[in-house]
């Protein structure tokens, strides 16, 4: 799940002096930037989608309405529930969308035009559908409860609360979920407040966010119900969480946790981007912060203690969640793909893909992603990746690299992956001809490999497991010709609110 009211869609080229890396070698250097890796471009599209398993489908109508995709997850009925908006590039943000679902089986959808900027959704086992307004011609503060896509729409309007920033739009741009007596939980990127709507009555409770050593007024907007009972939520600027009672005599109280990177202005660019309850019960953090990010980890508990795992130094940015078997999914900043994190093993590997993807994650019941993207045609998609116990090689297995770019500055190395659902390896990968390009397993990452072009021509790269499986990559080395894409910065940042200026 995106959260619009902090991006905006940017591009820039990085240079990087290429070091050499030997024909046979396992191990490669990993470049002195840790945002120096060129934007891997698949030679055929159609090959992409062939040999790594990934479909593209088209969101809502196509037009301008489905550009960003702002959530992504899976209603009580199993189908898979979106939200889109026009191409966010700053206030003011769009007072358009739209809302949809798509069926993973039959791959239908339905879809309808709002009137207002949707942010985030849930589907409830009623049909109800949730959805709330980033933004709205009204600026009155509105989540939306239809009965089911296309349906009637019972419009739930709440006061500001008195914290209220007001600097995001109506700021209704948190996160959603569901508590076992069925309330809906809430939270506003514009407020120090969590809401709490009855679904019988559809009546609206607010209940502030206090902590003694916290610096700023609280952001609450990533939110999940943990195994202990109590609701899990983020809050950026103070790059905290806040651990809130939702029933009993204690409802809506609520602790405070400080993150080991600490608040905004910190010294740590910090951009609290993501939160989940793992498979092995911890409750989980990312933090896509500029050229490095973070994933912390703590226990469901009254007293957690959180700490930074320890991340390969290549840059991950971790950006929202979904979890399968002993994995953690994320839409991976840095490289535009899909990130996995295995709770046990502590491996890590990113999958570059094409499109880039960047809107939300969910994760079907046969453990393959689904996750938002955005083509070049910048028109909003929906990507499923297959992953098997047959590991492939992402992007694809021909890609082009390129050594400079149209104005004659040097490129970074490529970043290509493995994606599987065991684990395999470890790897190897051996090059046709060190004089076009040399290759290496990145240290730390294990399903990871680094592609330096050296000079125009083409090789072949052999990447082998230990069990005798080889897949060959024809890697094409071409001078820069037009927009080579080095590294597309898709994250952006949101706006510092009023009072923290």
């Amino acid at each position: 799940m995106s959260q619009p009211a902090r991006r905006a869609l940017g591009a820039a080229l990085l240079t990087f002096a290429l070091s050499a890396c030997g024909a046979g070698q396992n191990a490669s250097t990993i470049p002195a930037s840790i945002r120096a890796f060129q934007r891997v471009q698949p030679a055929d599209t159609a090959a992409q989608s062939n040999s790594a398993g990934v479909t593209v489908f088209t969101l809502g109508d196509g037009g301008s309405n489905s550009t960003e995709m702002n959530d992504l997850r899976f209603g009580a009925d199993g189908k898979l529930y979106y939200t889109t908006v026009p191409l966010l590039t700053g206030a003011p943000w769009p007072t358009s969308g739209e809302i949809g679902n798509f069926d993973i089986g039959t791959h239908r959808q339905q879809y309808q035009v709002v009137s207002y900027g949707p942010g985030l959704l849930d589907e409830t086992a009623d049909g109800s559908v949730w959805v709330t307004e980033f933004n709205n011609a009204s600026g009155t503060p509105t989540i939306d409860r239809y009965a089911g896509i296309g349906g009637s729409d019972t419009t739930i309007q709440f006061p500001q609360g008195p914290n209220w920033i007001n600097g995001f739009g109506n700021g209704v741009d948190g996160g959603i979920a569901v508590t076992p007596d069925n309330h809906v939980w809430f939270g506003s990127n514009n407020s120090a407040q969590v809401g709490e709507i009855d679904p019988k009555t559809n009546a609206v409770s607010l209940y502030n966010l206090y902590g003694s050593d916290i610096v700023y007024q609280p952001v609450p907007q990533y939110m999940t119900l943990a195994s202990d009972g109590h609701l899990w939520v983020t809050d950026e600027f103070n790059d905290g969480l806040f651990r809130v009672a939702v029933s009993g005599g204690a409802k809506g109280t609520s602790t405070y946790v400080q993150l080991p990177q600490g608040p905004y202005g910190s010294g740590n660019p910090i951009n609290l981007q993501g939160l989940i309850q793992g498979p092995d019960l911890n409750i989980y953090t990312g933090d896509p912060a500029p050229d490095y990010g973070y994933l912390d980890a703590g226990a469901a508990d009254a007293n957690p203690t959180f700490s930074s795992l320890s991340l390969p130094s290549t840059g991950i940015e971790p950006y929202v969640f979904a979890k399968f078997g002993d994995k953690i999914y994320f839409n991976e900043i840095h490289f535009e793909g899909l990130g996995i994190y295995n709770v046990k093993t502590k491996h890590v590997v990113v999958l570059p893909l094409l499109p880039a993807a960047f809107g939300g994650i969910a994760v079907d019941a046969w453990g393959n992603p689904w996750i938002g993207c955005i083509p070049t045609s910048q028109t909003g998609c929906l990507e499923r990746v297959t992953l098997s116990r047959t590991w492939q090689v992402y992007p694809s297995r021909s890609i082009n690299l390129y050594t400079t770019d149209f104005y004659g500055e040097t490129l970074p190395p490529g970043l290509i992956g493995i994606g599987e659902n065991g684990e395999s390896g470890p790897f190897t990968v051996t090059t046709s001809n060190a004089a076009v390009c040399t290759a290496g397993v990145l240290a730390g990452y294990g399903h990871n490999i680094q592609v330096n072009p050296v000079k125009p021509g083409s090789c072949s790269l052999a990447i082998s497991d230990a069990h005798g499986r080889t897949i060959n990559v024809a890697v094409h080395v071409i001078n820069g010709k037009g927009s080579p894409q080095a590294h597309v910065d898709l994250r952006g940042f949101r706006p510092v609110p009023p009072k923290l200026r």
